[in-house]
């Protein structure tokens, strides 16, 4: 493994532990339940549905959103993030996640790229 691999895999692991932590829920089937409706099966949630999670984590306090903003997962709301999660574990708002510390976004992108084909097969 050259060097711009395992950067890649000390990331990725760091973001697995990242939604560990914070208790992403990423199930679809258990959002449903929940009354929420995701914009993709991963959990995710557009900006044009951030409403939906603002209004649900307003009633149900153990719950918040984790925001993701370019290559960075922060642990709390970020009302400009790209994509929007809901999870229920630690809600330090201190807690992130830069996925570019290791590596360029270009570097990141050409690993990435080159790993999960053979994964995905």
């Amino acid at each position: 493994m050259d060097d711009r691999q395992k950067k890649f895999q000390e990331t990725s692991d760091e973001l697995g532990y990242f939604f560990r932590r914070v208790g992403q829920i990423r199930s679809y089937d258990e959002l449903k339940f929940l009354g929420l409706e995701p914009s993709s099966m991963s959990g995710r949630f557009d900006y044009c549905r951030l409403h939906l999670l603002q209004e649900f984590c307003a009633v149900e306090q153990g719950y918040h959103i984790v925001s993701c903003m370019g290559y960075k997962v922060y642990n709390r709301l970020i009302p400009d993030g790209h994509g929007f999660y809901l999870a229920a574990g630690d809600n330090d708002p201190k807690l992130m996640v830069d996925m570019l510390s290791r590596l360029t976004a270009d570097e990141f992108l050409q690993v990435g790229h080159t790993i999960l084909p053979p994964i995905v097969r």
